[in-house]
């Protein structure tokens, strides 16, 4: 980080490279799901997360 507390060039790269391997490293078991089990995945905790969601969680 620089003196004002920004990201340098530098810093930026490292940040990059993380979210590059934890994408990485995140994408082996979602690969192992069929399209019907990923679907369910996305679709079944939906109930959960729109009563929060309402009530203005991000």
């Amino acid at each position: 980080m620089d003196a004002d507390g920004r990201f340098t060039e530098a810093g930026r790269a490292t940040r990059q490279r993380i979210e590059d391997v934890t994408d990485e490293l995140a994408a082996p078991p979602y690969e192992a799901l069929s399209p019907a089990e990923l679907d369910e995945l996305v679709t079944e905790p939906e109930p959960l997360t729109a009563r929060p969601v309402a009530a203005g969680s991000q």
